[in-house]
């Protein structure tokens, strides 16, 4: 047998070898392209919960800056779609976390957002033992609300989502806060 046997041979066993390896290269690059794939589908999932919840906040704080009464407000579920899916959001009942009465000496008679908190047209006050004068609590109070909001959409896309938001909001003397 002579040398040029041999090493045609030995071509075949490299050439093998090679095309192993470069088979095993493809297929890892496969997976590693689903690998992430699959992450940036779930990000893509959990920012669209997020602005859902979003969403659902700033509904819910437009409903609150037009009820009469905050604390007659209910839990709500809404749909709110962001495009790509559609997500069912729960928004808690707001809880009132902070009450200050308003002293008419905070207010402005000129701005029309102040008018309401007027109770009278009397602007005399009673004097103190200290010969001071008193601030009479006004038809209004500044009351601290926050608003929690999440979405639970682990069936479909895995996402699953809590936004808290707190309010601050002027309301009537009216609105408890429990």
């Amino acid at each position: 047998m002579n040398r040029s046997d041999r090493q045609q041979g030995m071509t075949l066993v490299v050439s093998l070898v090679m095309l192993v390896v470069l088979t095993l290269l493809v297929v890892s690059a496969i997976r590693f392209g689903n690998i992430n794939l699959r992450i940036a589908g779930n990000v893509q999932s959990e920012t669209e919960a997020s602005a859902a919840t979003q969403v659902a906040i700033e509904t819910m704080v437009k409903t609150i800056n037009t009820t009469p009464n905050i604390s007659t407000l209910a839990t709500q579920q809404m749909t709110v779609s962001t495009g790509g899916r559609d997500y069912t959001v729960t928004v808690v009942k707001p809880a009132c976390i902070f009450n200050k009465n308003i002293n008419n000496s905070e207010l402005d008679p000129t701005k029309a957002g102040d008018l309401p908190c007027f109770e009278t047209t009397d602007t005399e006050k009673l004097i103190t033992a200290n010969n001071t004068l008193t601030t009479v609590p006004t038809a209004c109070k500044n009351q601290q609300w926050d608003v929690l909001a999440s979405v639970d959409d682990s069936a479909k896309s895995g996402a699953k989502t809590s936004m808290l938001q707190g309010i601050s909001v002027r309301v009537g003397a009216e609105v408890q806060c429990p």
